[in-house]
């Protein structure tokens, strides 16, 4: 008997729904192997005491990944995931957060993760300034923490995600003082702290009481600190107990040469380098707009991102990139002029020109992009000495000492979304960039954004065009966190994962 072309077309239909749900059967075929050791090179440094996260800023939070988790984790589209923390409610009324965390859960020395413990550690954070706009934690039982706060933020969920709540032994940290607790992190993740060694190298080894049973894969995490490329791209294609397996770059250069050798490549935006002048100094020549503007147009965007990049950047003129909320299309600002440069240093005072520092971030912005820029400048008077101070010299720059007729060359990391951005990098309040004068209205414009239920498009793009407007910072290319790993590593979470978040020691495992 013939089929009807009706029941026909329900089987076709059957048969692709089937397909189409045994689809991810067939992509994670791959069961999970257990052992070996995983070796990063990363960018940071371990300049700063990993075992307190509330004195941690920036790139050397990556680091405590193996061994602090957070309360929440944030993806790269900015949403929030429940980790330590299950639950979360906000009574915006009340001023409250009110967490709800996961029961059977360690610390590394034994002892119980609860609510006690959460409301300790956030205090810390709050007592360090870490934690803006939360004025204090208190237990209501064993497994409930209400947070006491300013008026609602906006930005308030990506701080409980951050790496400055991430919870840490009260025990261990009471009973071994504060100074033994900062290089001897103690907390819930998948590896306990081994050693430090600066400079050299940071160990975990893997632990067996980690709440989420039947893992980690991995016997051991391995931070390796080396510096020079040369040395890096060597240890990638070495073998036996000296290869890495994970390089973490942002130089095109290394990524596309690695690449073309077999490496699988990921990459992820993350802002653009740019550089923050001494503008509140008033003896310095940035502390005028048109020179600030001069810079801006002395420099050819492009054919540093073609010198450089390697495919990996882009031609950068404000911090968010196309497609994030607060970028403003065709932004009248950036473009390649040195003869307007010069009018403009003239009209300032300057038709000879100066002479400056830049003062370059260490592993995040590259040197030879620099010194194109610093070639570029020199073609229309600014005589540009360049310095490459260390992690602790640069950040005590950027956050305590400031810097004097000079730029910084610094990457403006973009996070998920662009007011937690603008609030992290330009208020007043986190106390970076003594040495830099914000636009006026900026902050005030910047804490109205923080206050709204979400972050709104308009206002991001009105603070975008303010700052291009004033020169007040000069953004350069964009780069990209670039993850050169070996064939074997899986399920590292990189580029899924917000900077909060950046990886999933827990689920990294190596093919056999």
């Amino acid at each position: 008997m013939k089929k009807p072309k009706s029941f026909i077309w329900q089987m076709v239909g059957l048969f692709l729904v089937a397909f189409v749900m045994l689809l991810p059967a067939v992509a994670s075929a791959e069961e999970p192997q257990y052992g070996g050791n995983l070796k990063i090179i990363d960018m940071a440094e371990g300049a700063q005491p990993l075992g307190t996260p509330w004195f941690v800023r920036g790139i050397d939070s990556k680091l405590q990944k193996p061994v602090l988790e957070g309360l929440l984790r944030e993806d790269v589209d900015g949403n929030y995931h429940p980790w330590l923390a299950t639950d979360w409610k906000i009574d915006q009324d009340a001023q409250t957060i009110t967490l709800t965390l996961r029961k059977g859960v360690k610390f590394h020395d034994g002892t119980d993760f609860n609510a006690q413990a959460v409301a300790w550690c956030i205090g810390k954070a709050v007592e360090s300034k870490m934690a803006r706009g939360f004025l204090g934690a208190e237990a209501i039982d064993d497994y409930t923490v209400r947070i006491k706060t300013q008026p609602y933020q906006n930005t308030y969920l990506n701080t409980l995600a951050s790496s400055s709540c991430n919870p840490i032994s009260p025990t261990a940290y009471k009973k071994n003082g504060e100074e033994w607790a900062k290089w001897h992190p103690v907390g819930t993740g998948a590896f306990k702290f081994v050693s430090f060694e600066r400079g050299n190298k940071l160990s975990f080894t893997k632990w067996d009481g980690y709440w989420q049973k039947g893992r980690p894969y991995l016997d051991g995490v391995e931070y390796l600190f080396i510096r020079d490329p040369m040395t890096q791209q060597a240890a990638m294609r070495a073998r036996g107990d000296e290869k890495v397996h994970v390089l973490s770059v942002t130089s095109g250069e290394q990524a596309a040469m690695l690449k073309a050798q077999g490496f699988n490549v990921i990459a992820m935006p993350v802002g653009p380098v740019s550089f923050i002048p001494d503008s509140k100094n008033p003896g310095s020549p940035f502390s005028k707009r048109k020179v600030r503007q001069a810079v801006s147009y002395a420099l050819d965007r492009e054919a540093i991102c073609k010198a450089r990049g390697f495919g990996f950047w882009s031609p950068a003129n404000q911090i968010p990139s196309p497609g994030n909320l607060g970028y403003v299309k065709n932004l009248d600002f950036g473009q390649y002029d040195p003869e307007k440069a010069k009018k403009l240093l003239a009209e300032a005072g300057y038709p000879n020109g100066f002479k400056i520092q830049i003062h370059v971030m260490p592993a995040m912005v590259d040197r030879d992009a620099m010194v194109a820029a610093q070639r570029f400048l020199a073609k229309v008077g600014i005589e540009a000495e360049l310095t490459f101070p260390d992690g602790g010299a640069y950040t005590a720059k950027r956050w305590k000492d400031g810097w004097t007729n000079s730029l910084m060359a610094q990457h403006t990391r973009m996070l998920a979304t662009f007011n937690i951005d603008y609030w992290f990098y330009w208020t007043l309040t986190m106390g970076q960039w003594p040495s830099l004068e914000r636009t006026p209205g900026l902050v005030e414009k910047i804490d109205e954004s923080l206050h709204t239920l979400k972050s709104e498009d308009a206002r991001g793009q009105e603070l975008t065009r303010m700052m291009a407007e004033d020169a007040m910072f000069i953004p350069i290319y964009y780069v990209y966190e670039i993850y050169v790993m070996q064939p074997e590593v899986r399920d590292t979470g990189y580029t899924i994962w917000s900077a909060s978040t950046v990886n999933t020691p827990e689920t990294t495992w190596l093919a056999k």
